[in-house]
């Protein structure tokens, strides 16, 4: 592992949608910053735990953020320059939403002395192929309950990776449904293939 660089998944959460809400940062030690707000939408949570990611590690040279949200890295890098050319408004002509924290991202990034890449990975990874993100996810739907029970104070601490496995959704029960579903049926060719072969 390259000293200059590290790794930190970030995810946010939302219980309603507007609702409560909570996001979180985890980096490839261990170490997390989860948060909440009483009242928030998903997208919201989700930048928050950009910008947290950004402003709580300005000195690492590579700062390299697993993101299931394309909303928010879109906000951070691709519209950028097309928001800003028109005023802050998007390709309706409507003011973009949640410009305040999009804009503090910016700065953050602008400030920065070192490069952040922003990798996108899958939500709710069945295989838990991204574990910072599944960890991300676990801590910032913590938040978001400890927000709707009105405690919504930053948490600066550490998780043991190790005992890190994904949240059981709606979506991670089809996919595995599905995976289950599949081995069946290739185990059931499987079969038929033998014995058409010794027929």
């Amino acid at each position: 592992m390259d000293d200059r660089s590290l790794t930190v998944g970030t995810d946010g959460a939302c219980l309603g949608n507007p609702g409560p809400a909570g996001w979180a940062w985890v980096d490839e030690h261990g170490s997390y910053h989860s948060s909440g707000l009483a009242i928030g939408t998903n997208n919201i949570a989700e930048l928050r735990a950009v910008l947290d990611a950004l402003l709580d590690h300005p000195d690492v040279p590579q700062l390299v953020i697993q993101i299931d949200s394309t909303y928010a890295r879109d906000c951070s890098t691709t519209w950028r320059a097309g928001w800003q050319r028109n005023g802050m408004r998007n390709s309706k002509r409507q003011p973009v939403k949640n410009a305040a924290i999009i804009e503090a991202i910016w700065a953050a990034l602008d400030t920065r002395g070192g490069a952040v890449e922003f990798v996108k990975v899958p939500g709710h990874d069945p295989g838990n192929q991204f574990p910072l993100n599944t960890a991300a996810d676990i801590l910032a739907n913590d938040a978001a309950e400890q927000a709707a029970a009105g405690r919504h104070e930053a948490t600066t601490t550490t998780i043991d990776r190790s005992s890190v496995k994904p949240r059981q959704t709606e979506f991670r029960n089809r996919c595995v449904a599905q995976t289950a579903t599949d081995q069946d049926i290739h185990r059931r060719d499987n079969r038929n293939n033998h014995t058409q072969g010794h027929s």
